[in-house]
């Protein structure tokens, strides 16, 4: 509330600059020392893909067995977080996600826009870290991936150069998912911005017969009984 108040008052007044809550707290980030524990700082510098795994009651004994004897013979590590670690973890997590919305507010006029994608893959896809095409990878800025490890579902964030055509790289993309066997979106309705695929216009259908809640949902037709 604090922060949307803040860019309301910079918006009325010209002589301020835009998104001015996101320059305030970037400014007063650099003053403050790093919120996180320094053993979780020497992790990010180990290793390129970071885990953060919440259990209770047995489990914990549970994941503290399997992960001795898993990193005992495979590379990686891990340690066990402290109840104000843990808080610090899973705070991150929401951090990091923010991070990309920040990075595109303060070097807006140096981008060319960014696109945010969920995608879920099938269960028994090994490759899930993405490797784009280079004639796709070359258009980026910047990539921030996050995700929901057991359900294979990732959260891909992209930074667009500057003098891309968004639209045209957003198709590429889609049909590059597509290619892997990839749902989109996996976490949000389709809304109106992709299009809805047989078995899911069919369900709406269903729910809908007469086409009156929500005209064009899917990129399907507005007009009355779907016609």
């Amino acid at each position: 509330e604090l922060k949307r108040s803040v860019d309301l008052i910079s918006k009325k007044i010209p002589i301020l600059p835009s998104n001015l809550s996101d320059k305030i707290m970037q400014f007063l980030g650099k003053l403050y020392p790093n919120h996180l524990p320094k053993k979780m700082e020497n992790f990010r510098d180990l290793y390129e893909h970071h885990w953060i795994v919440e259990m209770s009651d047995a489990g914990i004994e549970e994941a503290r067995t399997y992960f001795n004897d898993f990193f005992n013979e495979n590379e990686g590590g891990f340690f066990e977080c402290s109840e104000k670690e843990g808080n610090k973890a899973i705070l991150h997590r929401f951090t990091a996600a923010s991070a990309f919305g920040r990075y595109a507010v303060l070097n807006a006029s140096k981008i060319g826009g960014t696109m945010s994608m969920d995608i879920a893959f099938p269960r028994n896809e090994k490759q899930w870290f993405e490797t784009l095409p280079k004639e796709i990878d070359d258009m980026f800025e910047m990539k921030l991936y996050y995700g929901h490890l057991f359900c294979h579902v990732l959260h891909q964030n992209y930074i667009v150069k500057k003098g891309v055509d968004t639209k045209h790289l957003k198709r590429e993309l889609l049909k590059y998912y597509d290619s892997r066997g990839a749902e989109y979106p996996a976490e949000h309705n389709v809304g109106h911005e992709y299009k809805a695929k047989s078995i899911l216009l069919e369900f709406y259908k269903s729910l809908d017969p007469t086409n009156s809640f929500n005209p064009g949902i899917g990129q399907s037709s507005k007009l009355k009984h779907w016609k």
